[in-house]
C-alpha cells in the first residue's frame, strides 16, 4: 500500500501543471461534486481520484470506482472499476466497461467500445470499433472496417478476409 501511495505522489509531481489554470489533484465524490488543487475541476493535469468523476480534459491519471468520464480530450491513463467513458483518449482506458469515441492506445476491460476509431489494442471479452487500426484480442471482436488483426472465438470485420471468422480475421 505504501508503494502505491508513493507511486501516486510521484506521478502527481511529475505532471504538475505549469499554471493555476488546470488542477493538479482532483478528488471527486460524484460527477462534478469535487475539489481540486488549484480549484479547476474541469481541466486536470495530474491525478483525478474519486468514486465517480467527470472531467473536460485530462493529462495524467484518472482513477475512479464507478465511472470515469472525460468529455473532450484525455492524455494518459483512465481507470474505473465499473464504467470508463471518454470522448478522445490518447493513452489507456481500464475498466469493466470502457467506452470512447476515439482512442489511440489501449482499451483493457471486459467490454471495450470505440464508437468511431481505435488505433492500438482492444483487449477484453467483447471489443467493438467502427474503424480499427491495430489488434483486437477477445472472445468476440467486431469492426466495421479493420486494418490489423482480430484474435478470438468470433471475429467480425466487414472488410476482413471474411465477414466473420473463428480464431483469426483481419486485413492488412
Amino acid at each position: 500500500m505504501k508503494k502505491l501511495a508513493v507511486l501516486a505522489v510521484l506521478l502527481a509531481a511529475a505532471v504538475l501543471p505549469a499554471s493555476a489554470e488546470t488542477g493538479a489533484l482532483k478528488l471527486s465524490l460524484w460527477d462534478e461534486i469535487a475539489v481540486a488543487v488549484p480549484s479547476n475541476i474541469h481541466d486536470v493535469k495530474g491525478v483525478d481520484l474519486g468514486i465517480a468523476s467527470k472531467t473536460s480534459t485530462l493529462s495524467g491519471v484518472q482513477f475512479d470506482f464507478l465511472f470515469a468520464q472525460t468529455e473532450y480530450e484525455m492524455n494518459g491513463v483512465s481507470m474505473a472499476w465499473i464504467i470508463n467513458l471518454a470522448n478522445q483518449v490518447k493513452g489507456a482506458q481500464l475498466g469493466l466497461l470502457s467506452k470512447s469515441d476515439d482512442i489511440i492506445g489501449a482499451q483493457l476491460g471486459f467490454v471495450n467500445l470505440s464508437m468511431h476509431s481505435a488505433t492500438g489494442l482492444q483487449w477484453g471479452f467483447f471489443n467493438q470499433a467502427e474503424y480499427m487500426n491495430g489488434l483486437q484480442l477477445g472472445f468476440v471482436n467486431y469492426a466495421k472496417s479493420i486494418d490489423g488483426l482480430q484474435i478470438g472465438l468470433l471475429n467480425i470485420a466487414e472488410n476482413g478476409w471474411f465477414p466473420a471468422m473463428v480464431i483469426v480475421n483481419g486485413r492488412f
